[in-house]
Formats: structure tokens, C-alpha cells, sequence
């Protein structure tokens, strides 16, 4: 029981910050949404629960999965192309759409013999295509901080919880290469871009894709250095020193963009 409480304080907390900073700022909302935030969370409650070994085995599919979460940013932008001036509607459309294209790439990735080598290799090929499909939408200007109402903040909590314990239940029941691409779910990207397309449309979201589409790699980051520190470290100061490197990598990373573009 105290482990499902913390699951959801923890979930429910970052994902309402994303959906907060994300309203002012979409570019540095996009970048947060990069961390490994819902994936932190999983890999940390399969290693207390499940074991280390059990992650590391996991860790190749869930480096593939990360394709099935750009797949996913895809067909919810595709989606949500459609009942755009009917909110129920148009948040409907895109999650369908974003739930197909996770599923079908998924499913299409488990058929094959995953190592890390080739996992890496598909990473990249997925995440070239995401890249170059989100290239033309515009940067998007800062809006107006918009007031948080309790009803609105109510409901958000309570979605939140509700998607966030769903897909840490169907982790937790299937086994290690399902599991690894549950792990890469977009667990906070889900209800973010639920949240964002219900309340702005189509105004904000596509921009939060565009740039997770590159700031994803800190998930592949997060995942090697799992591997690399988890047997070393241990659970606890290892997510500690992995998050912290995340962090500086993720801070890089937009820095170098920022010269380059």
C-alpha cells in the first residue's frame, strides 16, 4: 500500500508541474517531458519490487519502446487533426490515433531478436523519422499564464492517477520485454498532451512533440547509465547520480541546439 501511495504522489506531482510549466513555456515543457520521469518511476519500482536483474534484462526492449512513445506523439498529432473545435472529440481522435501507432510498432519490435546493439540501432532510426516529421511546425510564442481553477485541478489529479496506476499495473503483470516497452510508455507525456489538447486545441501540444522528439534521448542516456550503475551503485544512489547526469546531459543538449539552430 505504501508503494502504490508513493507511485501516485510522485506521478501526480510531475505530471501536473509538466502541464503547469508546459502552459507558459511548450519549448521547456517539450524538454522536461524528455527526462525520464514516468520511466525513472517504473524502472525504480520493478528494481525494489522485481529486482535488478530484472530491469537489466528489460533495459534493450526498453530502449526500443522509446519508438513506440515517438509513435505514439505522432499519431496523437495526426489524431488530433481532426474535431478540432469539439474538445471531447478531438482529444478522443488523437489518443486513438496515438494509441494505434503505439501498439502497432510495438508489437511489430517484439517480433524480433532485441539486443542492446540493435536496440540502439532502431532508436535512431525511429528517432530521425520523429525529428524530421515534427520539423515544420513553427516555435511557438509564450502564452499568457492562464489561472488554475480547483475543479480543473480536481480533475486533472484524479486522471492523472487513474492513467499513471493502469500502466504500472499492466507492467508489472506481463513479462521482461513487455515490460521494458511499458517502461518507455508515455506515461507523463500521455495526460499532458490529454490535458493540453483539451484545454488549447491543437495551440500547444504539437510543440511539446517537437521537441520531445530530440530530448528523448535522455531516456536512452537514462537507460544506459542504469545499466551501467544500477549493479555498481545499487537502486537508490544509483537513480540518484543517474538523474543528476540526465540532468546536465539534457542542459547540454539544449545548449548545442541552441547554437546550432
Amino acid at each position: 500500500m505504501f508503494i502504490i501511495l508513493l507511485k501516485i504522489l510522485v506521478s501526480v506531482f510531475i505530471v501536473l508541474g509538466l502541464v503547469f510549466i508546459s502552459e507558459r513555456n511548450p519549448k521547456i515543457g517539450g524538454l522536461l517531458v524528455g527526462l525520464p520521469l514516468g520511466t525513472g518511476i517504473m524502472i525504480f519500482f520493478y528494481s525494489i519490487e522485481q529486482g535488478i536483474p530484472f530491469v537489466l534484462q528489460g533495459i534493450p526492449y526498453g530502449i526500443c519502446g522509446l519508438v513506440g512513445s515517438l509513435s505514439f506523439g505522432i499519431g496523437f498529432y495526426l489524431g488530433g487533426k481532426f474535431f478540432i473545435k469539439n474538445p471531447v472529440l478531438h482529444v478522443i481522435s488523437a489518443l486513438c490515433g496515438g494509441f494505434f501507432a503505439f501498439l502497432c510498432i510495438s508489437t511489430l519490435i517484439t517480433l524480433c531478436k532485441i539486443t542492446l546493439l540493435i536496440s540502439l540501432v532502431i532508436f535512431l532510426i525511429g528517432m530521425s523519422f520523429a525529428v524530421y516529421f515534427f520539423k515544420h511546425i513553427p516555435q511557438h510564442k509564450k502564452t499568457m499564464p492562464k489561472r488554475f481553477r480547483i475543479s480543473a485541478l480536481i480533475f486533472r489529479t484524479i486522471f492523472v492517477v487513474i492513467i499513471v496506476l493502469t500502466v504500472t499495473a499492466l507492467a508489472q503483470k506481463i513479462g521482461t520485454r513487455w515490460a521494458g516497452f511499458m517502461a518507455s510508455f508515455p506515461t507523463t507525456l500521455c495526460p499532458l498532451l490529454i490535458i493540453l489538447a483539451y484545454s488549447d486545441k491543437d495551440e500547444l501540444y504539437p510543440n511539446v512533440l517537437k521537441h520531445f522528439s530530440y530530448s528523448v534521448t535522455t531516456t536512452v542516456f537514462f537507460y544506459l547509465l542504469v545499466l551501467w550503475l544500477f549493479p555498481i551503485l545499487g537502486i537508490y544512489y544509483g537513480i540518484v547520480v543517474i538523474y543528476l547526469l540526465c540532468f546536465l546531459y539534457l542542459y547540454t543538449l539544449n545548449k548545442i541546439k541552441n547554437q546550432l539552430f
